[in-house]
């Protein structure tokens, strides 16, 4: 009888070292992460207005890649030259205008010079 106490025990003792060992190992390690950098959606057609640092701007978005904003008591129509990493329009009179969205906050630029700045919606 005592062997088959001193039997069960051993058993016991040596299923707890096994639960003990599993515990005791450490997690593997995570994969590393690649970011991933969103793209920056182009506003559907219609028109938004910005309030901006310097005034607010009206933008007509004719489709994904013309909008027509007033500025400078005139119509510009711009046109989409880039879409990473921010949306960049470009033209109206002599090709002056510059209009720039990163899909939270835009700018407008003339001839270089940026007239309208921190514009959101």
């Amino acid at each position: 009888m005592a062997r088959l106490v001193l039997l069960l025990l051993a058993l016991s003792l040596a299923s707890c070292r096994v639960i003990l060992d599993l515990e005791d190992e450490p997690a593997p390690p995570n994969p590393p992460v690649t970011p991933v950098r969103p793209v920056v959606p182009v506003p559907g057609p219609g028109t938004f207005t910005y309030r901006c640092t310097g005034g607010t701007l009206v933008v007509h978005y004719l489709d994904s890649n013309n909008l027509r904003l007033f500025y400078d008591g005139a119509f510009q129509n711009l046109s989409l030259l880039r879409r990473s990493p921010t949306l960049l329009y470009s033209g109206g009179t002599g090709g002056a205008y510059t209009w720039e969205w990163d899909g939270s906050w835009g700018s407008l630029s003339v001839r270089g010079q940026v007239v309208l700045r921190n514009c959101g919606l």
